[in-house]
């Protein structure tokens, strides 16, 4: 029995110092992979002050983009409003122009029948009161009678 239990103490003493020794690499891997999470901290500190300057940068132009939007939408209503509304006045405007234009055509038509009237109608009546003149001092001078045919075209001649 005796050299059951010095085996049993050697395997004890065995399984010690295999777990001593598992525990040291343990000790050891958790060290190195320690100072490789802490090489990757600074790393990353390094990486985050300029990323954090880059984040509040493309806050502030974000902010600006918002607002340069709410200006330009603006700016497009307002240019949109004036531009209907010089459409609307340069309608008015093109309707007033097309009545004057009409009316002024109407007032020239008005003016050159009363010129026609007024000139070309005294005109005839004098042009027909001289032919009248002419024929009864052609009647009366030269006694000559004419044959009813051209004495019939003639009447009708003085009478347009």
């Amino acid at each position: 029995m005796e050299g059951l239990l010095t085996l049993f103490v050697a395997l004890t003493a065995l399984a010690v110092v295999t777990q001593a020794g598992v525990l040291v690499a343990i000790y050891l891997m958790s060290k190195r992979l320690s100072d490789q999470v802490d090489r990757f901290m600074k790393e990353t500190r390094a990486v985050m002050a300029p990323l954090g300057s880059i984040t509040e940068n493309l806050q502030a132009a974000s902010a600006n983009m918002v607002e340069i939007g709410v200006v330009a939408r603006e700016q497009f209503r307002r240019v949109e409003t004036m531009v209907t509304d010089t459409g609307e006045a340069l309608q008015v405007q093109i309707e007033r122009f097309d009545r004057v234009g009409k009316d002024v055509a109407d007032r020239i038509n008005e003016t050159a029948d009363i010129v026609q009237e007024s000139v070309i109608r005294p005109v005839r009546e004098v042009a027909a009161l001289a032919k009248g003149i002419s024929r009864g001092f052609e009647t009366f001078l030269f006694r000559r009678r004419r044959n009813t045919v051209d004495q019939a075209r003639q009447d009708e001649e003085l009478f347009i």
